[in-house]
């Protein structure tokens, strides 16, 4: 009897844990993802903070914590990760009432791009393994990776020549209205430019030193499609990086840029196109919309039609500039494209076309046939080589 009574006390144990387990286990019991910044570069390290909260008297003996993320952010503990499509983690805890765990998960960001974690999910059992709960929880997880900075040696040839461009037009066009400073008066001035009010306080010939009427500003014609049967994705993000670096120099320069893309912003579904400004925060938008680009979508807009649409009648044009300097960064060197270009270029002399190629490669005529890029006169053509990276073949 005393056995049967005993058996009985422990099956109805076993079966009041199981129920109280299977409703409140989850309760109050939360799971929180979160990366330590907002931005990182590819090559850059980063953290990703896990915070598991079981604010009841429940205890939870196991807790299987999994989720997965883009396998361009490699974990640098891979004892509890799997990699195939993505990058699968999986972590044991045990959560005691009322205990918050903390644990932080260095990763390597081995690419650009956007990256998001929305779900976590979880898997426990009861005091004796017998019960089997899971449940989903959602994550809000998000890490930009901007394009690292391309070799600045090889950018400083096109952009010094882009700056002598400007401020050699800048010099041109005077803005009678705005005064940039005062100066003593010299034999070619003209009495017109005579500063009446300080040549009286002075007793000296003073003339008006006006600002450029000019407003000069740059956009970026990016260009993520391909003319080869195997697209060379490592020149499409040689693009991408000679794209950011470029607005980097021209924005600390104090330049207004704007990018144009053929490629689809992930997050709008949309072609990529961000609007002229300039400061940090405008950096920040432009390394943003880089980093969101996907180059593996079908249906990309070739970029000649872009430029044709460009030199139309009515297209559109920057607000408030008074005058706007093209850089084109394609691997395309076609003679479809050189000829769209060269009809944009001719009312903004001194634009740029920077041409991603690899060793050995010449951008001599194009697979349609026609001149080469180079003959064209409106614009400059800047090769940049691309070597290959051997490391990432197997």
């Amino acid at each position: 009897m005393k056995l049967f009574t005993m058996a009985a006390c422990a099956l109805l144990l076993w079966t009041l844990q199981g129920m109280v387990f299977n409703r409140f286990w989850a309760k109050r019991l939360s799971v929180t993802l979160s990366f330590d910044c907002r931005a990182r570069v590819e090559g850059e390290e980063g953290t990703l903070k896990e915070t598991i909260t079981n604010a009841k008297a429940l205890p939870v003996p196991v807790l299987h914590v999994k989720f997965q993320m883009d396998r361009h952010l490699v974990f640098a503990s891979s004892g509890n990760s799997r990699v195939t499509d993505n990058s699968y983690r999986s972590d044991i805890f045990s959560c005691m009432p009322w205990q918050e765990i903390r644990r932080s998960l260095k990763f390597q960001c081995q690419k650009r791009g956007y990256y998001t974690i929305s779900q976590v999910q979880l898997v426990s059992y009861d005091l004796f393994f017998a019960g089997h709960f899971a449940a989903a929880l959602p994550a809000l997880a998000s890490l930009y990776v901007y394009p690292k900075t391309v070799d600045m040696e090889k950018l400083h040839l096109p952009f010094r020549n882009l700056m002598g461009q400007i401020l050699a037009n800048r010099s041109l066009i005077l803005d009678p209205f705005e005064i940039q400073s005062v100066r003593p008066y010299e034999s070619y001035d003209p009495y017109r430019a005579v500063n009446w009010k300080a040549t009286a306080r002075t007793g000296e010939l003073k003339v008006n030193v006006f600002s450029p009427s000019s407003s000069w500003q740059v956009m970026f014609l990016l260009d993520v499609d391909s003319d080869r049967i195997w697209k060379d994705e490592a020149l499409t993000e040689e693009a991408i990086r000679l794209c950011g670096s470029y607005c980097r120099l021209l924005i600390g320069e104090g330049i207004p840029v704007s990018v144009c893309t053929n490629g689809t912003d992930c997050l709008s579904g949309t072609r990529g196109f961000l609007e002229p400004g300039a400061g940090p925060d405008h950096l920040r938008s432009v390394m943003e919309l880089l980093a969101r680009i996907r180059i593996h979508e079908d249906g990309h807009l070739p970029m000649e039609q872009i430029l044709g649409q460009l030199a139309s009648p009515g297209s559109f044009v920057p607000a408030g500039s008074d005058s706007l300097i093209y850089i084109l960064i394609s691997p395309k060197a076609r003679a479809s494209m050189a000829q769209a270009y060269d009809s944009l270029c001719r009312l903004s002399p001194g634009s740029q076309w920077i041409l991603p190629l690899r060793p050995g490669q010449t951008f001599q005529g194009g697979q349609d046939g026609g001149p080469a890029p180079q003959r064209f006169s409106y614009y400059s053509v800047y090769p940049w080589e691309v070597a290959y990276d051997y490391s990432q073949t197997s």
